[in-house]
């Protein structure tokens, strides 16, 4: 678990999982709004770590565009899933917010799939 928070000039939370995954999910869990503030919202970028003989003997890093994702409908879930078709070696996100003051909690899951999309997808939740 990470804690990111907007006022910080950069939030990084990276992930090196035992052995290479294809996909990781992105679970956010923010604290009690102050006052009127209103949810914020998150802009998110990865980078990949890509270690494959076919691409030569060196890591290669390859960057996934930014989504936005929030806000944040309950305290703690699933916000969105970064796939890759190969498999990476680590797992660098990027973490922005325009509202002043917001703060995050965030885990970050490695996994192993059958998907060969490339991306950062957002899930969507309908408000309680």
């Amino acid at each position: 678990m990470a804690e990111i928070d907007s006022e910080k000039a950069m939030n990084v939370v990276e992930v090196s999982p035992n052995g290479r995954s294809n996909h990781c999910v992105i679970i956010m869990e923010q604290p009690p709004l102050d006052g009127e503030d209103p949810a914020p919202r998150w802009r998110v970028s990865a980078t990949l770590t890509l270690r494959d003989d076919m691409l030569g003997p060196d890591p290669i890093q390859a960057d996934l565009p930014v989504v936005v994702v929030g806000p944040l409908v309950h305290k703690r879930q699933i916000m969105a899933v970064a796939r890759y078709p190969g498999l990476v070696a680590q797992w660098s996100f990027r973490f922005e917010s325009d509202d002043g003051r917001a703060k995050a909690r965030v885990w970050l899951h490695p996994g192993n799939s059958l998907t060969g999309e490339c991306g950062i997808f957002v899930v969507a939740h309908a408000p309680v």
